[in-house]
């Protein structure tokens, strides 16, 4: 997404006339989270506090840590380390920024509420091209994430894994032990197949694909594809 995400963080970007936040905030709020962390650096901190004052929910707060450039950045996996050592002990759910989707976490949440273990949301690739891009996944019958690889350049499969996880405290606290193990500091994903060789994980496969605003080309597929009926003002 370079050089437009130089100055600006791509969950920020709009889709049909809304950053693509409010989407993933839409999805948070229908499960009745306790409270929303945003977890960005020094550099766009201004740009997350000016789009959250316009919010009437006080469940959000922006968490910024130290960078201030492309080369200073901790990384998705590091900054999670990070903050989880300053989050209460309690059940969380993780979401990529720059990922948007359809479906309800309820029947995720439910599931979890069930198996008490670690869930990946899953979802069938559309192409081989997709899935190069993602984290196949395989699955036994009973849900458990058998193999877990990011971005694999033959892939196995066509299920693939979403940066949308629920981990309770203590998994999130492991973050520190896989980072401290040589596990890249981007990616999470990475930490999730370091994580199911470790623990019993479960996959729960969506309903519909999930849209990565992670290039020019998904960004401006996204703006054609993501249904326009989300548009408007969000009401929180």
């Amino acid at each position: 997404m370079w050089p437009i995400t130089r100055d600006f963080p791509k969950p920020l970007l709009p889709i049909n006339g809304r950053p693509a936040i409010d989407y993933i905030v839409d999805k948070l709020l229908e499960i009745d989270v306790a409270k929303i962390f945003v977890s960005t650096n020094l550099k766009f901190e201004k740009q997350f506090q000016t789009w959250l004052a316009e919010k009437t929910t006080g469940k959000i707060e922006i968490v910024a840590e130290r960078s201030m450039s492309e080369n200073e950045k901790l990384g998705a996996t590091r900054a999670l380390s990070e903050l989880a050592y300053r989050l209460p002990p309690d059940d969380y759910v993780i979401v990529a920024g720059d990922n948007i989707f359809k479906d309800s976490l309820k029947a995720m949440v439910a599931f979890y509420s069930r198996v008490r273990k670690s869930v990946v949301a899953i979802f069938d690739a559309e192409d081989s091209d997709q899935a190069r891009r993602g984290s196949t996944v395989s699955l036994d019958q009973d849900m458990r994430i058998v193999s877990f690889e990011e971005k694999p350049t033959h892939p196995t499969g066509q299920v693939i894994g979403a940066c949308i996880y629920i981990l309770s405290y203590p998994i999130l606290l492991r973050t520190e032990e896989y980072l401290s193990q040589g596990g890249r500091s981007d990616e999470p994903g990475n930490f999730i197949a370091w994580l199911c060789k470790k623990e019993t994980v479960f996959g729960l496969k969506l309903r519909e694909r999930v849209w990565d605003i992670g290039s020019m080309e998904e960004y401006e597929r996204t703006q054609r594809e993501f249904p326009k009926r989300y548009q408007g003002r969000p009401k929180w």
